[in-house]
C-alpha cells in the first residue's frame, strides 16, 4: 500500500500539493467534515480495509500524527475520502457533480458538547498557540535552508549535472515508441511529524530498485532529481514527485518511477535517509571543492542551527498532539460511532457504484 503524507507545516502554514488531485480529471471526493475525535481517521482506515480487495489504495498520513490518516485514495473508482477540516481545509468546487461534504457533526450530541464549552475552547486555542509556535520554527528553518541551498547552487556544476541525470535517464528508461509525454504528480513523501523529519520508507521500499543521492547542501541533488524527471516524462513515463516543504522555492527531494520499479531519493542531513540495498550516487562530486571550503563556517553553523530548530519543532509538535487528544476525547465522549461505521459503509457502496463516481 503506497503511504504518503497530505502536507506538513512550511513557513507559511500548512502546506499541501494534495488540491492538484482533488480537482484532477475524473476524480470525485468524498470530504469529511467534523471535530476532532469525531472519527474521520477511523473511518478511512475502514473505507481503505474494506475496498483492498477490490483495488489499490494509497493513504495520507496526518503529518501532525503519523498514525492517523488524513486520505484514502481507491485507485481503480477514482474516487478519494479526505478531512477537509483545517489546518487542510477543503470545500466542494463543483459540489454533488465533483464532490460531496459528508458530515460527522451530524453524529455527535450537541448538548453534552455544550456542557464542555469553555474547556473546548480552552484546549483547542492551546493546541493553536502550540501550532503557531512550530510555524515560526519552520520559518527560522526555512530561511537557513534557503540560505544553505543558495551558497552551494553558486558552486554546484549545473551542466555537468544535468549531463548526468540525461545519461541516468538514457541508462536506466528505455524511450517508449508512443510519442506520448509522461505526466507528473505530486505526493508529499516526508514531513516534519512528532516523531522527527519523518520519510514514508514503506513506500520506498515497495520499489525494486533505489537510488539515493547524498547531498548535504540540497542544491546538487535538486537539480539532478529535477532534469531526472524531465527526462522521465519526456521519455513516456508517469512520474510521482515529493518536494521538501522546508524550502521557500520548489525543492525536489524524492522521484519515483512506478512502472519501472525506481525511486531516487535525496540522503540530506534532515532526513538521514539510508535503505538497505540501495544503490548509492556521489552527488557530492559535483561542488567546487575549493569555493564550498571558504563558506564552510557559515554551512557547519547553518547545520547546527537547523538541526536545534527541527528539535524544537519536533518537541512542540508531540506537546501538540498531547493537547489535540485532550481536544478529541470531548468530542468522541459525545459520539455516536455506530452511526459512523454506517457512513463508513455507506462510502464503500457509494465508491462501489460507479454511477457515483462519474
Amino acid at each position: 500500500m503506497e503511504k504518503y503524507f497530505l502536507g506538513s507545516m512550511a513557513e507559511e502554514g500548512f502546506r499541501s500539493d494534495f488540491y492538484k488531485l482533488i480537482s484532477s480529471e475524473g476524480v470525485y471526493t468524498y470530504i469529511l467534515k467534523g471535530g476532532a475525535g469525531t472519527g474521520k481517521s477511523s473511518l478511512m482506515k475502514k473505507v481503505a480495509q474494506k475496498l483492498a480487495d477490490k483495488s489499490d489504495i494509497v493513504t495520507y498520513c496526518c503529518s501532525s500524527d503519523p498514525d492517523s490518516l488524513d486520505a484514502v485514495y481507491v485507485k481503480a473508482a477514482d474516487a478519494l475520502v479526505v478531512d477537509g477540516t483545517a489546518p487542510h481545509t477543503f470545500d466542494p468546487e463543483f459540489p454533488a457533480v465533483k464532490q460531496r461534504i459528508v458530515n460527522l457533526g451530524d453524529h455527535w450530541d450537541t448538548e453534552k458538547l455544550r456542557e464542555n464549552t469553555s474547556d473546548i475552547i480552552g484546549v483547542t486555542l492551546k493546541h493553536r498557540g502550540y501550532m503557531n509556535t512550530v510555524k515560526s520554527y519552520v520559518a527560522a528553518m526555512t530561511k537557513l535552508f534557503d540560505d544553505t541551498y543558495f551558497a552551494a547552487e553558486d558552486d554546484a556544476a549545473v551542466s555537468r549535472i544535468e549531463v548526468f541525470a540525461e545519461k541516468t535517464a538514457a541508462k536506466l528508461m528505455p524511450k517508449k515508441c508512443a510519442p506520448k509525454h509522461g505526466k507528473v504528480t505530486f505526493s508529499l513523501l516526508a514531513a516534519v511529524s512528532p516523531k522527527g523529519y519523518m520519510t514514508q520508507k514503506c513506500t520506498l521500499e515497495d520499489y525494486d530498485k533505489v537510488f539515493v543521492l547524498k547531498d548535504d547542501y540540497y542544491a546538487a541533488g535538486d537539480m539532478f532529481l529535477k532534469k531526472l524527471a524531465d527526462e522521465a516524462v519526456r521519455r513516456g513515463y508517469d512520474v510521482t514527485v515529493s518536494k521538501c516543504n522546508m524550502f521557500t522555492q520548489s525543492v525536489y527531494e524524492f522521484v519515483l518511477v512506478k512502472e519501472l520499479g525506481m525511486a531516487f531519493a535525496m540522503s540530506t542531513p534532515m532526513n538521514g535517509l539510508a535503505v538497505e540495498n540501495a544503490v548509492k550516487v556521489n552527488i557530492m562530486r559535483f561542488y567546487d571543492k575549493k569555493s564550498m571550503a571558504v563558506k564552510k563556517q557559515r554551512l557547519k553553523m547553518n547545520r547546527s542551527a537547523c538541526s536545534k530548530l527541527l528539535d524544537e519543532a519536533v518537541q512542540t509538535l508531540a506537546d501538540a498532539k498531547s493537547v489535540h487528544d485532550e481536544i478529541e476525547k470531548y468530542y468522541i465522549a459525545a459520539m455516536d460511532f455506530s452511526s459512523v461505521d454506517k457512513t463508513a459503509q455507506m462510502l464503500c457502496d457509494m465508491i462501489n457504484d460507479s454511477s457515483s463516481v462519474q
